[in-house]
């Protein structure tokens, strides 16, 4: 009786670590999804996007928060610290913004973006920082940009 309940459990110990070994494998080996070729959520201008968190922060991060959304609007600025291209979106009037870090598989599309440029950004809304001095930001993350249209 005690060898059995013994075989028993060596078989379920191993068995576990057979399950675990398993997980582990394939949550390392995981990719990520291309975010260009999953569809959007929403499509909106940038303005009305930084208005929406602006009005209701609560609401717009039930609606928005962990989605793709493609946004559109003017370019107001481009970063590129450290390799990893930001764009940001906009009125230039306002110092709010929508602010896209590229995914790095695009980086290389932040090159051809001109200020003032007209674009479509599609990204997963990530959050919102309020700030009443300097301007609110809307952060997309893992972004690629869908349209540039060439400045006016």
């Amino acid at each position: 009786m005690r060898k059995k309940v013994l075989l028993y459990g060596l078989l379920l110990l191993v068995l576990t670590g057979l399950g675990a070994a398993y997980y582990g494998y394939k949550e390392f080996n995981r990719k990520q999804e291309n975010i260009a070729e999953l569809p959007s959520a929403y499509q909106l201008p940038a303005v009305q996007l930084i208005q929406e968190f602006t009005t209701n922060e609560q609401t717009s991060n039930t609606q928005y928060l962990g989605k793709i959304i493609t946004v559109s609007g003017n370019v107001k600025s481009i970063d590129n610290p450290e390799g990893l291209a930001t764009v940001s979106l906009g009125d230039t009037s306002s110092m709010s913004s929508v602010r896209c870090s590229l995914d790095s598989l695009y980086t290389h599309q932040a090159a051809s973006i001109q200020l003032g440029a007209q674009i479509a950004i599609k990204g997963y809304c990530s959050g919102f920082n309020a700030d009443d001095l300097l301007g609110s930001d809307v952060i997309l993350s893992r972004c690629t940009i869908e349209i540039i249209n060439p400045q006016k």
